[in-house]
């Protein structure tokens, strides 16, 4: 990789909002690449590729094919040191799953939609300055 930038994706199947976040991240955030994926799958293709320049990934949580905390789980084996950022429309503290993968960082923090786009950037920084911190 020709700079040290670090990536952050989002991955959500509603195009619209994968769009509207990447622009929001890429054009407020400095010193990171955005990368956003409408497949889950594809997202996890390049995060094998690329998986030692990922910092940090939002991802949705109801998604055809790979659920967010299915892809979540499977980056965190893949790459311990990347930041997770869960999203999701639904009220989701309540399973399991989730409240373990909570207690075992596989979820660093979630993000409620409709998310406000001071909020979306506050989360996303308060992730990367702890990657930096954790992982300089």
């Amino acid at each position: 990789m020709l700079n040290n930038k670090k990536i952050v994706s989002i991955v959500d199947d509603d195009i619209h909002i994968a769009k509207l976040f990447h622009e929001a991240i890429r054009q407020n955030i400095d010193g990171i690449l955005v990368f956003s994926f409408n497949d889950p799958v594809m997202a996890l293709e390049h995060f094998t590729e690329n998986k030692e320049n990922f910092a940090l990934i939002i991802s949705d949580l109801r998604m055809p094919s790979l659920n967010g905390l299915e892809l979540l789980k499977k980056i965190k084996t893949l790459n311990p040191k990347v930041r997770t950022i869960l999203m999701s429309a639904y009220n989701f503290e309540e399973e399991e799953l989730y409240q373990q993968y909570m207690k075992e960082e596989v979820i660093n923090s979630t993000i409620e939609k409709p998310v406000t786009m001071n909020r979306l950037y506050q989360t996303v920084e308060d992730e990367l300055n702890a990657y930096q911190i954790l992982h300089g």
